[in-house]
């Protein structure tokens, strides 16, 4: 929820607003209507995520230029990057097993509707539950390259539509995005700039919270500075060990941007990076964990915030979901400094082109293995 102070002090802890949500819901006597047996479970649902130990990590979006007003943002959610089958399982896995908050959805992966329908049957963006369940899920959806226009009008248009099958519409309580985002920079000047002032209209409307961008390097970014222009809250890019954005990371130091690392894909692939993999498999035996665990370890320590993946296609990808979320993650020591240390020595600016990544982006974008969506501008 966002928070309004004279200097930047700590948000109401989350755990709060969640046993908020669901003493609401306990106490609710609009549930008549429900399938036989569905109250009881949504209130069951309520009461495990408002025990006392649960306390989930999060990181202040600056929500205007001055950093007066934040947003809290869970330091780790779920990426819907690549997954097409079993969406509801996906949604109710992360939500409730893996006790993952923030849902990280796009146009372009062209699964909004069933997680809508998902998300508004267990109540949360459904306008017959308590509006105190809305908080209860952080939605960041990024627009497309065919989501942006040079027409302001057109672009709010395209993400009013994603809300649409996200939440109840006419619940303005319910239908609203926590984060919107560009998704990547791949299209012209006009459109970027058009699209991101679309975007920081709607948060004006309420429709949106905070307003970020995805994959875009020091160029895309000064355009916006100057264009006199806020600087995004968050900028989400494929970033790892192997692939550390330094120019962007400082850039984001000196204005007040947060750092989201999109879904970590092709690492382990034949165009990985083969000698620092075999390092970072040797850290994770050390720590009794997998690979992908020390990768959000390693954001989290960074101060980051990252989206892992995973399907519910097998028993082995149903238990990643829960494995690489807050809740997984926090069974693991942390990193020490040596571990860190070496972590960040494993940098070798490894591109999209290379891994062969598309996310935010196609085939016909990609003009070689030295290709990179920072670098488009």
């Amino acid at each position: 929820s966002s928070t309004t102070t004279n200097a930047l002090t700590p948000p109401l802890p989350r755990r709060e607003v969640i046993e908020a949500a669901a003493l609401a819901l306990t106490a609710t006597t609009t549930t008549s209507f429900l399938p036989e047996g569905m109250s009881d479970q949504l209130t069951n649902i309520a009461n495990a995520l408002s025990r006392p130990n649960y306390n989930p990590e999060t990181i202040e979006l600056r929500l205007g230029p001055n950093a007066k007003t934040t947003l809290s943002m869970p330091t780790i959610g779920y990426s819907f990057y690549k997954t097409k089958d079993k969406i509801d399982e996906c949604v109710k896995l992360a939500l409730f097993s893996g006790n993952v908050e923030m849902l990280d959805v796009a146009s372009q992966y062209g699964t909004n509707a069933e997680i809508g329908d998902s998300l508004k049957s267990i109540g949360l963006t459904s306008a017959d539950f308590p509006k105190s369940l809305r908080k209860l899920v952080f939605l960041h959806h990024k627009i497309s390259n065919a989501d942006q226009d040079v027409d302001i009008e057109v672009v709010k248009k395209n993400v009013k539509r994603e809300i649409a099958k996200l939440a109840d519409y006419q619940d303005r309580d319910k239908a609203f995005l926590d984060l919107c985002s560009i998704h990547s920079p791949l299209t012209d000047k006009e459109r970027r700039l058009a699209s991101y002032r679309a975007l920081l209209e709607l948060q004006k409307e309420g429709l949106v919270k905070a307003v970020g961008v995805c994959n875009y390097g020091v160029g895309a970014l000064n355009e916006i500075i100057d264009a006199g222009l806020p600087a995004p809250a968050v900028n989400q890019l494929e970033l790892s060990p192997f692939n550390q954005h330094k120019d962007v990371i400082q850039w984001a130091k000196d204005h007040d941007m947060q750092i989201s690392c999109a879904t970590w894909s092709k690492l382990s692939s034949v165009n990985g990076p083969q000698d620092g993999w075999a390092i970072l498999a040797d850290i994770a035996k050390k720590k009794d964990a997998t690979k992908a665990q020390i990768l959000v370890r390693w954001a989290l320590q960074k101060g980051y915030n990252c989206v892992p993946r995973s399907s519910a296609n097998s028993k082995i990808e149903k238990f990643a979901i829960v494995e690489n979320s807050l809740k997984g993650v926090k069974r693991i020591q942390h990193l020490t400094d040596e571990e860190m240390s070496t972590l960040d020595g494993l940098d070798e600016q490894l591109k999209a082109g290379h891994l062969g990544r598309r996310d935010g982006w196609e085939d016909s974008d990609v003009t070689g293995d030295s290709w990179d969506p920072t670098e488009f501008v």
